[in-house]
């Protein structure tokens, strides 16, 4: 079974309509692998193969960057988003976020009692709901919310987050574990625009120890 959602062609195009004054590549990169973490699981189970160790091993590590990632935006972005607007309806669309991250909370329950029950059956039709929800939260944010922030924080707003979740998470500890994650399967150019964000010792502790380590864990591939 393979997602029914943009190709990644489709997403790009769609983000190029979009561009404004802050550069959101690493929240659409990090869109990108939850997409490709689920199309992979869902491929998976579909070849019989989802009950693996490489399957168990990319649900947890998904569903602890998903956790993170959608509590950096609960804490450190959509307040101070909330309190530099008045407009009924862009607090209608940071309510919409908040309400769309609390729908997928229990998604991600139904597919931990689907891997429980050992039924490819149940579990490929949760993993598709998910897929789904997500997918569909992800585009609203990209469309909506990040216009919103686009307009109102701007670029200093946005490095502001960027540098608290980056703080919050470990710093280099945490991205050991996410960096190789994030830019798994993306493209070589893709890859150097993000690493040339981070301080020379971090680029060379990606590829010489992260990635590698990374590649090694037996993710799904």
């Amino acid at each position: 079974m393979t997602l029914t959602t943009e190709t990644h062609a489709e997403a790009q195009r769609r983000r190029t309509l979009l561009k404004g004054r802050v550069d959101f590549t690493m929240m659409y990169v990090a869109h990108d692998a939850f997409n490709r973490d689920l199309s992979r699981l869902i491929d998976a189970v579909g070849r019989g193969d989802g009950l693996s160790t490489a399957a168990a091993s990319t649900w947890k590590l998904f569903t602890a960057q998903l956790h993170t990632h959608h509590t950096a935006e609960d804490r450190a972005l959509w307040p101070p988003l909330r309190d530099a607007v008045t407009d009924p309806n862009d607090l209608a669309v940071l309510d919409a976020m908040e309400s769309e991250h609390a729908q997928i909370d229990p998604l991600l329950d139904t597919v931990d009692a689907a891997f429980a029950s050992r039924e490819n059956a149940v579990l490929i039709n949760e993993l598709a709901d998910l897929a789904d929800g997500l997918a569909r939260h992800m585009r609203h944010e990209e469309n909506s919310a990040l216009p919103l922030l686009d307009r109102t924080l701007g670029q200093a707003g946005w490095d502001g987050f960027v540098a608290r979740i980056r703080h919050e998470n470990g710093g280099l500890r945490g991205g050991a574990a996410y960096l190789p994650w994030v830019l798994d399967g993306a493209s070589d150019q893709l890859t150097t625009a993000v690493l040339r964000t981070l301080p020379r010792p971090a680029r060379w502790l990606y590829r010489r120890r992260w990635a590698p380590r990374y590649r090694q864990a037996g993710h799904l591939r």
